[in-house]
């Protein structure tokens, strides 16, 4: 393996094994959540695909092929992901008329990605994957391989091509040409078009579990405890545990009790808050997610932590399993005033909102429903005050 690939052993056996037998097949789509190793897999199957001498299946890391790989520079691999549309675009070539810092940024995200398979592209402006993509590809899958051997076709997150896009593809990934292999990937199986699905083997990747997290934290150099909070918090997510190691949980946990204490219409550093402080909750988050929408999520995640974290505290009494253990005196307190706070509903509308976000739907108005939907949640659901 040229690229690392955490907890999915299992996968790169059976490929190995199809490589080295000779029986790849034309088509795969790798679906599973983010951070399980999809598009670690994608790449280190790519370069076995390409590797002029693979050994047992895998790419050797040495050729001139995997030397080309390793910095995402090889011509018979074509990468497809989302990217910026240029106002003077062309119709079969998608970098015609891009700007020089979009170049830029296309080329630092290939190589961080090269660096680090978990890291994901992040380009801003980049909202779908364009269909002149996909015609650009089918010109050049019309012409021979330049290094005289097999071409892969990598589709990063599937789902953000819409119909038209894939459309001009189905034929060519119907009827690919010799020694052709397509992998496409994605997050969201349920937002790929059924024509696309028929035509891949469905490769699913689970969560990575947490003892495998947290052995790989260990040798990170995490202390046992931490990396037990980390795997715990990631939830099987290679990349947020990644994030995660690197995180200030002082400055975390500061922000999520600040968080429910407007929430609550609390005191923070002796100033009582209102709707205006929601408001500016409203307006901060938005620019988050617009400027860094993995420290967007992240910071809903916590919220999702900590509602699973009271929810069991509230059913079970039992703080052992608890993530934020450390946080069982502010908890059990939200426990006891807020008895018949509404848990589930408000988890699942959290959870919405991040995937509704990577539908680039409207930032502010899905926070706004789901905030003041909180503070409401907790005026009705507040212990009173003459209760035993």
């Amino acid at each position: 393996m040229i690229y690392e690939l955490i907890g999915q052993e299992t996968i790169a056996k059976r490929f190995s094994g199809l490589i080295s037998s000779g029986r790849i097949g034309s088509a795969y789509l790798f679906s599973g959540a983010d951070g399980s190793g999809k598009t670690a897999m994608a790449l280190n199957l790519a370069a076995a695909l390409l590797c002029q001498d693979p050994q047992n299946g895998e790419a050797c890391g040495k050729c001139a092929s995997c030397q080309k790989m390793i910095t995402m520079n090889h011509s018979d691999l074509h990468f497809i992901h989302a990217m910026p549309k240029a106002k003077t675009a062309s119709a079969t070539d998608p970098f015609v008329g891009l700007k020089e810092e979009d170049y830029q940024i296309i080329r630092e995200e290939r190589v961080k990605l090269s660096q680090d398979p978990y890291s994901g592209i992040n380009i801003p402006g980049a909202k779908h994957i364009l269909i002149s993509q996909m015609r650009h590809i089918k010109k050049e899958l019309s012409m021979k391989p330049s290094e005289g051997g097999r071409q892969v076709v990598l589709i990063l997150e599937a789902q953000m091509a819409n119909e038209q896009a894939f459309n001009s593809l189905l034929k060519v990934l119907e009827e690919p040409p010799p020694k052709t292999t397509f992998i496409l990937t994605t997050s969201s199986l349920e937002l790929l078009l059924p024509t696309i699905r028929s035509r891949c083997q469905n490769v699913k990747f689970n969560p990575v579990p947490d003892l495998i997290l947290v052995e790989y934290l260990g040798l990170q150099g995490l202390d046992d405890s931490n990396a037990q909070r980390v795997a715990r918090l990631s939830g099987g997510n290679v990349r947020q545990a990644k994030l995660l190691m690197k995180a200030d949980f002082s400055k975390v946990d500061t922000t999520i009790l600040d968080f429910w204490r407007i929430m609550m219409a609390g005191n923070i550093n002796g100033r009582s808050t209102s709707l205006a402080d929601v408001a500016k909750l409203i307006e901060d988050y938005t620019k988050m997610a617009k400027e860094d929408p993995t420290a967007f999520t992240n910071l809903l995640r916590f919220m999702i932590f900590w509602l699973r974290d009271a929810q069991l505290l509230e059913a079970s009494g039992n703080a052992d399993q608890i993530i934020n253990s450390h946080l069982i005196k502010e908890m059990s307190a939200f426990v006891e005033y807020y008895p018949t706070f509404p848990y589930y509903e408000t988890i699942r509308k959290t959870e919405n909102i991040i995937r509704d976000v990577k539908l680039n739907m409207y930032v502010p108005a899905l926070l706004a429903e789901l905030f003041l939907e909180m503070r409401y949640q907790l005026r009705k659901n507040k212990k009173a005050k003459n209760a035993t």
